[in-house]
């Protein structure tokens, strides 16, 4: 690896993680808001919330996956 494919390398693998971490940020800020206008649906928003955040993890874990698995292809 060159010094410009190390650092191509990084703001991939950085982007991978900030972009998951920004989603969720966002995601439990819209939840907190929700939760303070309608406190009696807790559950449903819990429940709600947590299918968003599945599908974010799954995303992000299968976006690494294949990124390293492009990464050290033999």
């Amino acid at each position: 690896m060159t010094g410009g494919a190390g650092l191509i390398f990084i703001a991939i693998f950085g982007a991978m993680i900030i972009i998951p971490c920004v989603v969720v940020g966002w995601m439990g800020c819209r939840f907190i808001d929700n939760l303070g206008r309608y406190p009696s649906k807790t559950p449903v928003l819990q429940t709600g919330m947590l299918f968003w955040l599945f599908v974010t993890e799954v995303t992000a874990f299968t976006l690494i996956l294949a990124f390293f698995k492009i990464l050290v292809a033999e």
